[in-house]
């Protein structure tokens, strides 16, 4: 029998906004449904019946979901338009949006500057280990004196995208860079002071993940982190959520267990599996420990279809294996590889 290292407390109860937020988290997911219906061109039948789990890649699933909800909750009648090929893995929280954008430009960008950022960038994109490196080396430099562009934001998508964890450092780095957020304690403050602004939370959470991710007093800022894991809106839980995926360390991992098992929301509960999973920086050692949990949760009655769908596409991201909807096929992977 799995030891589950995380036990789950009493589900908490469903939260009401204190904003009027059209239309509800039921709504959201109803219309995703509807969406992946229409881009399937493959139909059901008595053969092949609907899975639990659409059968798109898990990241554009996922970074599909939060952005509906994003768009959803601000208000866009346009929000079934949104594009799955452009979102991105590791930072879907809405900081491109634009009722969330981070604190305006201020300060004058050196064109050579932002040309050996994005050259680097391009390099990074392409698998360049060496670029990586120099990324990590550079970045702190195009503090100030650079600015996110739309090839610079392309470039960062793929990079964040990467298999590679360095990779992916080096595109959280210099997504700090390119928004002016120093690597130190005058970045911290002002990420500090964003959050307090509704319209810069999402993109503050995300910068203030960052931000712990490359060092900056982590333990504290993980601490801010976890207070909007009980905001009203689901977006900024989410939003919460992604952030403590870049913060990425050990303590994080209960955080986002619980709230995949117990958030109101099943935008939110996506978002912890897609990042216990996939997304963020965590480690493989560390998507194990989640996975501990989530086998143990196998056929949980406490848990809807929704949830069972998800746990088994995250472990099967975890595991590189494609196992099925059976639970003994998943504890008999897990447990042979204790």
């Amino acid at each position: 029998m799995t030891f589950d290292p995380w036990p789950p407390p009493a589900p908490a109860p469903g939260r009401k906004s204190d904003l009027e937020i059209k239309p509800t988290d039921e709504d959201v997911v109803r219309a995703l449904v509807e969406i992946q219906k229409a881009s399937s061109s493959t139909q059901p039948s008595a053969d092949r019946p609907i899975p639990l789990v659409p059968e798109r890649p898990w990241w554009l699933r996922a970074s599909a979901a939060w952005w509906l909800a994003v768009m959803a909750i601000m208000g866009v009648a346009a929000a079934v338009g949104i594009s799955y090929a452009t979102s991105r893995l590791a930072t879907s929280t809405g900081k491109n949006a634009q009722a969330n954008s981070g604190p305006a430009r201020t300060w004058r960008v050196d064109p050579a500057k932002q040309a050996e950022a994005e050259r680097i960038l391009a390099r990074v994109a392409a698998g360049d280990g060496a670029a990586a490196e120099q990324a990590l080396a550079r970045s702190s430099d195009w503090t100030g004196k650079t600015q996110r562009t739309p090839r610079s934001e392309q470039l960062v998508s793929a990079a964040i995208n990467s298999p590679d964890l360095h990779a992916r450092e080096a595109a959280v780095q210099a997504e700090l860079a390119l928004d002016g957020v120093p690597l130190n304690e005058t970045g911290l403050g002002q990420v500090k002071e964003a959050i307090g602004n509704p319209h810069q939370r999402l993109w503050a959470l995300w910068m203030m993940g960052a931000l712990a991710n490359r060092g900056v007093d982590p333990v504290h800022t993980t601490k801010i982190i976890e207070t909007y894991l009980a905001e009203s809106q689901a977006a900024v839980r989410a939003g919460a959520v992604d952030a403590l995926a870049l913060v990425a360390s050990d303590e994080t991992v209960p955080m986002l267990l619980d709230r995949f098992r117990n958030d109101p929301s099943p935008v939110v509960e996506e978002r912890a599996a897609c990042d216990l999973a996939e997304s963020g920086m965590y480690t493989h050692d560390q998507r194990m420990t989640a996975a501990a949990s989530l086998v143990a949760w196998l056929d949980d009655a406490s848990l809807n279809a929704q949830q069972q769908g998800w746990i088994r596409q995250a472990l099967g991201d975890i595991s590189g294996k494609q196992l099925g909807m059976e639970a003994a096929a998943w504890r008999d992977w897990y447990e042979g590889t204790r």
